[in-house]
């Protein structure tokens, strides 16, 4: 489709709306629809989206203006995407305007997003007057969006229509951004759906035999037969003084493969992982897992605390007496171990929120479960 979005600012002007309106353009232009980015102030061309700036707001712009500048733009569109501009008092030439080129367009599908209700809102005195009186109507034509429950009430009080009429698509982020990932983990982590996994075990290590990584493979195996959609990353890098390590590296793989985990079980052992990548696994991952049968010290243990993840490690020293430690006997069968990390993991207070999040509030997730859907749907009819 051609889809036009109108705000009355975009990025690089820093706010909330300009943030996820940018995400929605992203969202639109990679998925295949054309994107035209409407506003005021701001915006960047480039990635999919054109760029129209239309006049910025003052005394001498009216309602018969904006819909002038408008008129050639949304006439191309299938659809346009209002943020605010139609529930907000910041430029009401534009909201006549919207409203007045509804009904010059038939043709094309209207959603008013609703991030804030002015007309809600004890901060603003909205007269009831015309044209002000429009952010109290609810347009026959337009579909309502809201970024919250709580302002479709909002919106419902204001309109005087039920709620069924306004639904919730609700604001999301840019998970790989916020964790401070590497392009070259968020990669990995698109590639491999580490986003949705139910857990993800964390080994830094080099592939040696003392470091006892089958344990790994067995557990997580363990963890899928409990019904997890678990990952285990091993950073693998190559050890280029001891040759062993590659015997060990096949066997392992062999091993994966034997046990169908090829899905599950990731050596990151082509290019070196900067220190970068590394610190955006700890990042990424929900725990760490460190089976060694015999340690000098354990380096790994300090860094999953600084990153405040749980560090299930082998019962040996020193690892038993580091900080975060939560240690099991390497006697226990891995269905005992995988069992115990699912407890421990039940009770973790960061676990579940975290997981909440990028399960359902990471903008692909939105995109897949909130925007498709709604932009499959035809152009609805009119409201009677």
């Amino acid at each position: 489709m051609r889809i036009a979005v109108i705000h009355y600012s975009a990025l690089p002007v820093i706010g909330g709306v300009e943030i996820v309106v940018d995400a929605h353009a992203r969202l639109l232009a990679d998925d295949g629809h054309t994107v035209m980015l409407i506003c005021e102030q701001g915006g960047m061309e480039g990635g999919g989206t054109e760029l129209h700036r239309i006049a910025p707001r003052c005394g001498a712009i009216t309602a018969a203006s904006r819909a002038s500048e408008l008129r050639p733009l949304l006439s191309e569109a299938d659809l346009v995407i209002m943020h605010n501009v139609v529930t907000m008092h910041f430029d009401m030439a534009l909201t006549e305007a919207l409203w007045a080129l509804t009904g010059e367009l038939p043709q094309v599908r209207f959603i008013a997003w609703t991030h804030d209700v002015a007309a809600a809102n004890p901060d603003y005195e909205i007269p009831q007057e015309h044209p002000w009186g429009l952010l109290r109507k609810a347009h026959p034509r337009w579909e309502y969006v809201a970024v919250s429950d709580r302002r479709v009430q909002e919106w419902a009080s204001v309109c005087g229509k039920e709620t069924s009429r306004c639904e919730v698509v609700p604001n999301g982020v840019d998970a790989a951004a916020v964790l401070g990932l590497t392009e070259r983990v968020r990669r990995l982590a698109d590639e491999h759906a580490w986003w949705t996994r139910d857990l993800i075990l964390l080994h830094p290590t080099r592939l040696l035999r003392r470091k006892n990584v089958e344990l790994g493979l067995a557990v997580t195996e363990a963890l899928i037969a409990e019904g997890l959609n678990a990952a285990y990353i091993v950073t693998a890098p190559p050890d280029a003084q001891n040759p062993a390590s590659a015997e060990y590296a096949r066997e392992l793989d062999d091993e994966r493969r034997a046990r169908g985990l090829q899905d599950n079980v990731f050596f990151l052992s082509g290019a070196p992982l900067s220190l970068d990548d590394v610190r955006g696994l700890y990042q990424l991952a929900d725990a760490l897992f460190f089976p060694s049968r015999q340690e000098g010290f354990g380096l790994p243990m300090l860094e999953a605390a600084l990153h405040r993840l749980p560090a299930f490690c082998a019962d040996i020293e020193p690892l038993r007496s580091l900080p975060g430690a939560l240690p099991f006997s390497l006697d226990l069968p891995a269905c005992a171990i995988a069992r115990y990390i699912i407890r421990q993991m039940a009770g973790w207070p960061a676990n579940h929120p975290r997981r909440a999040v990028l399960r359902d509030f990471t903008w692909p997730a939105i995109y897949r479960k909130k925007l498709a859907p709604l932009l499959a749907r035809r152009n609805t009819p009119p409201h009677p």
